[in-house]
């Protein structure tokens, strides 16, 4: 062999060795550091959530044993506090309210919680528009990737879907938490203010959000629209037999609730429209569910009320201010003790045995 052929075959070994010990150091850090906190035996660091698509953070969260009860939804519910409604339900909440989640995924995500409780003590459902649209098909995914094999119990694909760059940056990230290098930015208990700060807020800028370019103007004068019984009966809410799969699977004795978020009046339909009678039908189905899964209890902030008519309670038509999360949460649990209306804030949708 050539003195040339003995170099090149001498590179090529050490190219090698070099290359497996930097990948293996390389797999050291992703599987010690477990930036998804997916590894099943890494090192149990008291890690963060640190993406900021929570579809990749929150099925570690479900999993936690330190929590007995959830708060399943949308971004309408993300700002309940866990540290509000403890409390008030004697329970150790974790919220699980995802950015824009379909109706499907939010039952994949309770699922996990599920498997991981057996007995939990309380769930609250946030209840938008994504539980009340009629139709035959319901939409299964957002354009946000949904990482599916996070949320099934096998550990052994977490660890192949690890091998890839945005892996790498969320594990860099987590070492930056744990290191104390970087602030969280992001709640253990699942909560994140992820709305600009309250001394940010801007009632012009919310109004234009709230009523578009034209500003604030006075609606219409409604058009009574009649529906019949017959139609509003053959009417299909594809979403319905998810919840109430995820009511029908939790036991007797673990609280329901069903909170229909207070959507601006101006993102409410009109009395007498299809879109109103729509709603008043989801509405009295999901109490029906609720009754039947027992323990369970509609509570409904979506009516017209001194806490959606004010404009300055809002960001846009979704989302009101972080201030009121404490007099929702309240509402709440006086609803479920109350089991009755109370005017000028929420309707209660039925009781249940």
């Amino acid at each position: 062999m050539s003195s040339d052929a003995s170099a090149w075959t001498r590179f090529l070994k050490r190219f090698a060795a070099v290359a497996v010990g930097a990948s293996a150091l390389v797999l050291a850090f992703l599987f010690a550091v477990d930036g998804y906190d997916t590894v099943f035996f890494a090192p149990r660091f008291d890690r963060e959530p640190v993406t900021s698509n929570q579809r990749f953070s929150f099925p570690a969260l479900a999993r936690k044993e330190r929590f007995d009860s959830a708060i399943i939804g949308t971004s309408t519910t993300r700002l309940l506090q866990p540290a509000e409604l403890d409390p008030l339900f004697d329970a150790r909440f974790v919220n699980l309210s995802m950015n824009d989640a379909t109706a499907w995924e939010q039952a994949q995500l309770f699922d996990v919680f599920r498997r991981h409780h057996a007995r939990p003590k309380a769930v609250v459902f946030g209840i938008d528009v994504v539980w009340c649209a009629v139709g035959d098909d319901f939409r299964k995914l957002t354009p946000r990737p949904f990482p599916e094999w996070m949320y099934d119990d096998n550990p052994w694909n977490d660890l192949v879907n690890l091998f890839n760059l945005p892996a790498l940056e969320e594990t860099g990230r987590q070492f930056a938490y744990l290191t104390g290098l970087r602030r969280p930015k992001y709640g253990k208990d699942g909560y994140t203010n992820f709305l600009p700060p309250d001394d940010r807020y801007d009632p012009t800028r919310a109004l234009q959000r709230i009523y578009g370019p034209g500003g604030k103007v006075p609606p219409p004068a409604p058009r009574p629209e009649p529906v019949s019984d017959a139609e509003v009966a053959a009417w299909r809410f594809p979403m319905h037999p998810l919840i109430q799969a995820m009511l029908a699977g939790l036991p007797p004795e673990t609280l329901k609730i069903l909170a229909v978020v207070p959507y601006h009046i101006h993102n409410q339909p009109a009395p007498g429209s299809r879109a109103d009678r729509t709603w008043r039908e989801c509405k009295r189905r999901l109490a029906t569910m609720a009754a039947a899964a027992g323990n369970g209890h509609v509570v409904d902030f979506m009516i017209e009320s001194p806490l959606t008519t004010e404009d300055t309670n809002y960001w846009d038509v979704l989302h009101f201010r972080s201030r009121l999360t404490g007099l929702l949460s309240r509402a709440m649990a006086e609803a479920v003790r109350e089991k009755h209306d109370r005017p000028g804030l929420y309707r209660y949708l039925g009781r249940s045995g």
